[in-house]
This record gives structure tokens, sequence and C-alpha cells, in this order.
């Protein structure tokens, strides 16, 4: 947990340290402000403050969005642990934020304003209107969640100012990282390693002893009636009149509205904007004034194309008045005074018929069998409810059944392939959780549809038998008596080298050539070279030393030719980024000390057990809430 916390500061820190503090760590604050009623499931306790499973939940749904945002889905992200790290996070958030209560800072009204100005008045509140919307906040609520931040990273940055490594020790360190070395390789192959043929007894002992590598998965033999929308869509029939009539229906949605693409200067006060707007008056154009009276340059100028919905409505007012090429005169809102001018007007247009037929058909099938699918399961259900089995329901309501004769728990069967047109989730979830013989309820699927299923048998996991499986333990225990062979070769070989023998010599014996690597530091990366065998070469005492390594299904022995150090020459600009480092350390170090000693003087719990149940209360199909820390 500790190292936990620490790796959660240092990264705190490394914002911090080199200015990279950003929105998303503010909309990270643990106050709920949106209220989510006055029940809630408390999660964790920081002295008297509560994070409630509310709070946790709005969180994670936004590290959830920002992740997909950059390919990441959510079942990637749970194994990632980006739950663990929310809680772990807010539980952080809360302890500084009590340490910086009792200090007594504070920040004033003016200071938020004045801190949001720096941040986002050049971008303009149309974006950070929109950046706010995007992450669910309000101009308000980030204000409150500043609020909370600030005190917090002033006290943060506090223990950063005078943290910093010995001069001596930021030396050793330098000259340390930067040795280089360089060695002679050659490889000692796996595969021509002539083994003899097992035994039936050497056959037995694999087999026992790897047991793991010869193991079934549980498999499942059942019954299912699967009503899919995605089939039932195939066989709705739609005329053109219908289509053209949802077309009139929903003509709103097809209509694109008027949008005007816009550029801005933005001043603090009115008199800068009032100087600005004289001189357009008298001639300049708008792209010279706002470099020359407001620095600003013209991609920080563009807007872009906006709607009336995009803009607040004092500057929507403003921008919807005036024509193509003017512009306006000072504006006023929370940013400070703007001048707007009208680069194109880009007129409402409405998509014809037929750039949407293709899609409203579409839609129209789905919503269809979404309705046809409830329907038929409604009356599934009936069926069912008179006592009826699976197979006896499902023929009363003209539908197929289907029988899976075995399956894992990854959806393959006893071939190790996928079975193919199995329902999604939560469909092998309800499987492995019923019971032998047993029907499930009428469960609906991540896509609309549903299934009901029954477990004919369970056919457990268990060790495969030696005869059933002799070929695939022969060819395992004939791979390892390859590498086993090969790793006493590479073993032997290397002895020789360390004893005085020449490494040209000892390859050509075994017929390998030798290749050179290096100079290389303990930290890069050699094509081709496993990276223990780099690290063994930075472990040798002297050069003509030898060492060896596996990797790339091969061997590797290599011996030591070279050892380049500094000699006294200094980078200032790699000892400046070591220095960074220490100092990262360092303060990571006396944060999670000051961390513990807030803890000792004051209640910080986790309620693991509040967080499972609220959160498997609410799981979706994906999973995402699963085991918590």
């Amino acid at each position: 947990m500790l190292q936990n916390i620490r790796d959660g500061i240092a990264k705190i820190l490394v914002y911090l340290l080199f200015g990279v503090l950003i929105l998303s760590f503010a909309l990270w604050g643990t106050t709920d402000f949106f209220g989510q009623g006055a029940v809630q499931n408390v999660i964790a306790e920081v002295g008297d403050s509560e994070i409630t499973a509310k709070t946790i939940e709005r969180q994670y749904r936004r590290q959830i969005d920002t992740l997909r945002k950059r390919g990441i889905n959510e079942e990637q992200a749970r194994k990632f642990g980006v739950l663990e790290s929310v809680i772990e996070r807010a539980v952080d958030a809360s302890v500084y934020d009590l340490a910086a209560e009792k200090l007594g800072l504070t920040v004033a009204t003016s200071a938020i304003e004045r801190d949001i100005r720096d941040r986002f008045g050049q971008i303009g509140s149309v974006q950070f209107d929109q950046l706010l919307r995007d992450n669910g906040y309000t101009l308000q609520e980030y204000e409150a969640a500043r609020r909370v931040e600030i005190p917090r990273m002033q006290m943060i940055e506090s223990f950063s100012a005078g943290a910093a490594g010995p001069k001596k020790l930021l030396n050793y360190l330098y000259k340390w990282q930067a040795e280089q070395r360089s060695a002679s390789v050659f490889k000692v192959s796996v595969a021509k390693n002539v083994v003899p043929k097992p035994k039936e007894s050497d056959l037995i002992k694999f087999h026992s002893e790897n047991s793991k590598l010869f193991t079934s998965p549980e498999y499942r033999n059942l019954v299912i009636v699967h009503i899919d929308p995605a089939k039932i869509a195939q066989t709705i029939k739609l005329n053109e009149a219908d289509l053209k009539q949802i077309y009139q229906g929903r003509i709103s949605d097809f209509t694109q509205a008027e949008k005007r693409k816009v550029s801005q200067i933005l001043f603090e006060t009115q008199k800068e904007a009032d100087r600005a707007r004289a001189k357009i008056e008298k001639g300049l154009d708008f792209d010279s004034v706002a470099e020359l009276v407001a620095g600003q340059d013209k991609k920080t100028t563009q807007l872009g194309s906006v709607s009336r919905e995009d803009l607040p409505n004092a500057l929507a007012k403003e921008v919807f008045r005036l024509g193509k090429g003017k512009v306006s005169n000072p504006v006023k809102d929370e940013f400070g005074y703007r001048i707007l001018k009208i680069d194109d007007v880009l007129p409402e247009r409405v998509k014809l018929f037929s750039e949407v037929k293709a899609e409203l058909a579409r839609e129209a099938r789905q919503d269809q069998a979404l309705e046809d699918v409830i329907r038929i399961s409604n009356s599934l259900e009936d069926s069912l409810g008179k006592g009826l089995a699976i197979e006896e329901a499902a023929a009363e309501q003209g539908l197929d059944t289907r029988r899976i004769m075995n399956i894992d728990q990854g959806g393959r069967d006893e071939n190790g392939q996928i079975v193919a047109n199995i329902p999604g989730k939560p469909f092998l979830r309800t499987l492995f959780n019923a019971a032998e013989g047993q029907d499930t309820f009428m469960t609906e699927t991540a896509a609309g549809g549903f299934f009901v299923l029954r477990v004919n048998k369970i056919k457990k996991s268990s060790v495969i038998p030696l005869q059933r499986v002799k070929e695939r333990v022969r060819i395992a225990w004939n791979k390892a008596k390859q590498i086993d062979l090969a790793r006493m070769k590479a073993e032997n070989l290397s002895n020789k080298i360390n004893d005085g023998d020449a490494i040209s010599r000892v390859a050509s014996s075994i017929g390998a050539k030798v290749f050179n690597i290096g100079p290389t530091n303990r930290f890069d990366r050699v094509e081709g070279i496993p990276s223990d065998l780099i690290t063994k070469l930075f472990k040798l005492k002297a050069q003509g030393k030898a060492s060896f390594s596996r990797g790339n299904g091969e061997y590797f022995v290599a011996s030591l030719t070279r050892v380049t150090s500094l000699d006294g020459r200094v980078d200032k600009k790699a000892i400046n980024a070591l220095k960074n480092e220490v100092k990262i350390s360092m303060v990571s170090d006396i944060l999670s000390q000051f961390q513990s000693a807030i803890r000792e003087k004051n209640n910080v719990s986790v309620n693991k057990g509040a967080l499972k149940q609220f959160f498997d209360s609410n799981e979706d199909d994906s999973g995402a809430f699963g085991d918590t820390p």
C-alpha cells in the first residue's frame, strides 16, 4: 500500500514540479457536487469527511471515458486496476485536504478567478465551457473543485521547495548511470540439442510435475433459447412510404443549424478592448490588432465554426446579429471583454431523404426488432411459468432451441475453437453461475436480446490422463530437456571463458559466430539481446569475464570487453535532469511520511465490503466493478 501511495504522489509531483497541472486533476476532487441524495454508501472515511460510492463511481466513469478516447476499453481498464487507482487517489486527496484545513489554508474568490483566467483566458469561454461539459462540470462546480485543489497543491509544493540531493550523491548516481560497457557475444542454440527418447517413467513424472499444462477447463453442456434482435431485424420489411413518413416526423434531427466561423480577441479590461476597437475602426485589420495590441496570433483568435447552442447567451446574441466580415463592439462575459469577427456564415441545411434513407431503415428495423424481442420474451416467459421445460416452452412459441455440447468460460469448445453465435454478455457469466439441471431466469443481453438456458451437465476441470495427451507431454518433455542441455552448455562455455580461454575459441568449439554489442549503459535495450544479459554484464568484475542468459528461444554467452567511464566529464543537462529525479524521489518520501503521520492521528479507512456491495448491485455487463482492493 505504501508503495502504491508513493507512486501516486510521485505522479502528482511530476505534474507539479514541471508545470503540467491541468484541468483533469482538479476534476478528481473528493467533494460530491451533484448531490446524490441523503442516503449513500460510504466507501471511505478520512477524519470527519466521507467519500461515497456515487463519488467514486462518477470519478471512475470520467476516467473510463478518458481511456476510451485513447483506445482502451472498460475490460482492459479493469485489468489495469483503474477502480483501485480511483479509490486510492480520492483517499490521498482527502488526506491532504484534511491537513490543509488544519493548517488554515484557504483561497480567496479573486484568486480562483485569476487562476481560471491564467489557465483558460486565452482559449475563450466557448472552449472552456465545452471542456467542462465534456467532463460533466459547470463553471461553478469547477470553481468549487479548484477552491479545494489550490490549498492542497500549495501545501504539497511547500514540501518540494527545499528538497535537493547532495552534490556527491548526484555525481555518484550520474557516473553510475552513464557508465557504458561493451561485450563479445555468441549464441547457444536450444533446438539443435538432441535428446534421447523419453522412457515411460519420464513422461509419467513430467506429466505429474507439470499437471497445470495438461489440465482441461470446466465445460458445460446446455440447451438455450436465444431471442436475438439482430436476427429478427433481418426479417422485418419496410416500404419507402413508411420511411418518408418517419423522415418528415424527424426532420429536425436532420437539420443542421446555422453556424458562424468566428474569430475573437480577448482582453482583461474594457479600456484595452475599446482601444483595440478604435484601431479597427481606423482601418487596421483584425489580425494585426490581435497581434499588436493583445499579443494573440491567428491560431489563438480562431474559435472555429459555432452554433447558437455552442455559445453563452451574451455571445450568441452578438455573433448571430452580425453579418459576414463584420466586427463587434466589446462584449463582456465571465472571462473579460471580447471583440468578435464573423469570418463566414454557414446557413442552415436540411439533409435530403436520400442521404439518410439507409440509416432510417436500420434504426426502424432495430426499433421494431426490440419491440418484437420484448413481446416474444414475455410470451416465452409465460410458457415457462406454466412449468414447461425450455424445449416445450420454445416449441409452444414457435422458437428454436439450441444445444451446445461443451463450452468453457472463455466461450471455447474442447478443441479450443470459439463457439459461434452465442449470446453476448452476460451469457457466459450466467451459464457458469447456474447449477446443473437448473433453468436460469430470462436474461437480457447487452445487445437488447434475451436468453434462457438450462445446464444439462457440468464437466469439472481436471488433469487430462497421460494416455490422452501423451504426444503433448512428449513434445513438452523434449523441449524442456533441450532447454536444460542448452543451459548447461552455456554455463560450461561461460566457465571456460572465466578460466582464461578466449571467447573466439570457445565459440568455435560449437560452430557459433561471435558478434559485438555496445557500448551500452545499464538501461539501454540492445536489439535481439535479453535485457537480463545486459544486467549481468554490469555485475562482471573485470574485462574478459563472462556470463550467460536465455532469450528469444536460445542462450547467449557474453564476455566483457570494455568499460567506459566518464573520467570527470559532466553533462550539465543530464545532471539537472537527475537532480529533478532525486528531488521528486525525496519529496515523495517526505510526503509518504507526512501522509502516514496524518493517517495515524485521524481515522482513515476504506470499507471494501460497502464498495463491492454497491458496485456489484450497479454492475454492468462488462463486469467493470469486480473485486476491489
